[in-house]
């Protein structure tokens, strides 16, 4: 029988879209295997474009939490309700599954139906919740150090739901009625602003002109997908300043635009539209928004030669069907985390000090859209339409080029704007420590050249804190003993696990902010809360072996960031791991 695998991803468009790579790289890992997914209701229609699915599973979650939340029903009728549904999944006999929404409900849903092979959320026996996977656990730790990440959820999802594999790209089947739709929606389109006869044809990627245009508009040779909503109104630039750009790029190319976007976002594209007309844009435009089907966004961004958009689902639509993107990446979006992903893309960060806000946080200026000019904006779209050169006067902002690295991972280049030193070292230097140490195979990136630019800092940080980490292990190593005493020693249990905490609280204040320890203290916390063992000496074991990990990863990044080898001598990791055997025989 084919090994069969359930995905659970139920939360947002984009995120169902970004799924693509994964289940790819589970074909490729088992060939023959049979992989379902389990969708909110209303991405049904998405998921049925993603390749290489046997059944898609779709429920009414977000109905679900609107009843919980007025309490409409007994929460109990509600989980039954639920458990009745997917008695059908359960039946299946599961080999693996792999839960990617990251909350309490995923998990008991992940729970309920149950494998052998769990990865991502899942209910404990006693209710909790636990993080199964190193990569899934990376993924709930990197809200904490943002700026240093460098992986692209798209890679977190495969990583951790399979393994490490060849680059794949987002992909989604394109409906053939729904591109003669769009083909006749842009046709049309074109017909009306030049009063004759037009075609849609594959743009031309040759060079024109960048002039401006002088005379009468002629027909467009670029059809370029404007999204100017969001899901939320933080990580959306100005609706007004997407149309004053649409204006300058159409007096420089001739070119023609559509306007996409849900029911929701109508009145920001009508000022959008209203901004294109105010600043005197000279190319047709067609408003589709709140008009179209999920079958005919897709191709109607297959049939662009460009999508301008803020970070959105519709942007990894366009990704998937081969259409470049610019993206503009503000508020409390980080584009290395969920931004185009594969080669050929372009986003715009604002270079200023708070950006990417943190998602607890209420910005009250939003000063990040005023850096992003539309004369810029108009400017690096004339460059991806392959119509001008690179704009490289750019201010105020970063522009990056999307790529794949030599680990075949998702990777940006800077190309315009700087970079804060010590974030572009740590940066590089995480991604290819958690890339060593989740997937135990070197990477192929270039190692962080020289010590770290607060490499004098993190030396005199680590002489305090060795020591410390010292105690904290051997703390936890006595736990193991303590639990397996008859009669138990509970007080001395006690008084163990509390000077633990103290001493770990102290750890805490020395490292949280530490671009060097603050990452691996965020790792040690999870996982002493991770812990699902049954007993408690199979819980003190996993405690220690959390402690005794933490340690040794501070040992090593200590050698690594100043480039002093001593400074990592004494590492027991192989001493302390026979300690354990031992013990667990």
């Amino acid at each position: 029988m084919a090994t069969q695998v359930l995905i659970i991803n139920i939360t947002r468009m984009g995120d169902l879209v970004q799924t693509g790579p994964l289940i790819d790289r589970l074909h490729r890992e088992q060939p023959g295997v049979a992989i379902d997914l389990v969708v909110d209701r209303r991405f049904a229609p998405m998921a049925a474009l993603l390749p290489g699915l046997r059944h898609i599973e779709a429920f009414d979650f977000e109905g679900l939490v609107e009843t919980c939340r007025v309490m409409a029903k007994d929460v109990t009728a509600l989980y039954r309700q639920v458990a009745d549904w997917a008695q059908p999944l359960v039946e299946r006999r599961y080999d693996r599954v792999i839960n990617l929404t990251f909350n309490r409900r995923s998990g008991l849903l992940a729970a309920c139906v149950g494998a052998p092979d769990i990865r991502g959320v899942a209910a404990a026996r006693d209710g909790t919740t636990v993080v199964r996977n190193p990569w899934m656990g990376y993924f709930t730790d990197l809200h904490h150090y943002r700026r240093f990440n460098r992986f692209n959820l798209v890679d977190l999802y495969a990583l951790g739901g399979s393994g490490h594999g060849p680059f794949a790209p987002l992909s989604l089947r394109v409906d053939p009625a729904a591109t003669e739709w769009a083909r006749t929606q842009i046709r049309d389109a074109g017909r009306s602003r030049q009063g004759a006869a037009g075609s849609l044809l594959v743009p031309q990627r040759e060079s024109v002109d960048p002039r401006p245009l002088i005379g009468e508009p002629v027909e467009p040779r670029y059809w370029v997908a404007v999204q100017v909503g969001a899901s939320d109104v933080t990580k959306a630039w100005r609706p007004a300043y997407f149309g004053r750009a649409m204006a300058i790029l159409s007096r420089h190319v001739p070119v023609g635009f559509v306007m996409i976007g849900g029911q929701a976002e109508t009145d920001a594209v009508r000022q959008a539209v209203a901004a294109y007309k105010a600043a005197e844009g000279s190319g047709p435009l067609r408003d589709v928004s709140g008009q179209t089907t999920v079958e005919q966004l897709v191709a109607l961004l297959a049939e662009c030669r460009l999508l301008l958009t803020n970070d959105t689902g519709p942007m990894h639509a366009a990704v998937a069907v081969g259409t470049p993107v610019v993206d503009i990446s503000v508020g409390h979006v980080d584009f290395r985390e969920t931004g185009p992903y594969g080669p050929g893309h372009w986003v715009v960060q604002p270079d200023i000090a708070c950006a990417p806000c943190g998602f607890d946080q209420v910005c009250l200026h939003h000063t990040c859209k005023e850096h992003v000019t539309c004369d810029d904006v108009a400017a690096l779209c004339l460059h991806a339409l392959g119509a001008g050169p690179f704009p490289g006067h750019m201010r105020g902002v970063r522009v990056y080029a999307s790529a794949v690295d030599d680990d075949g991972l998702a990777g940006y280049h800077l190309r315009a704007g700087r970079e804060d030193a010590a974030t572009r070292w740590y940066g590089e230097f995480w991604r290819r420590y958690w890339f060593e140490a989740l997937t135990e195979q070197p990477s192929r990136l270039a190692p962080t050249v020289g010590p770290a630019p607060d490499a004098p800092e993190v030396r005199a940080l680590f002489k305090e804190l060795k020591p410390l980490a010292e105690v904290l292990v051997n703390r936890a190593d006595a736990l193991p003993s303590l639990c397996r005493r008859y009669p138990l020693p509970v007080e001395t249990i006690r008084d163990t696990q509390a000077a633990l905490r103290k001493d770990l609280q102290r750890a805490l204040k020395l490292t949280v902010a530490s671009p060097a320890f603050g990452p691996p203290t965020v790792a040690l916390v999870r996982e002493t809360h991770n812990a699902e063992e049954q007993g408690i000496v199979a819980l003190a074991l996993a405690q220690a072996r959390a402690y005794a990990t933490w340690r040794d990863r501070l040992a090593e990044v200590a050698a690594q960031v100043t480039e002093e080898p001593a400074l990592g001598a004494g590492n027991k990791r192989a001493e302390t791991e026979g300690c354990y055997a031992r013990y667990e025989a």
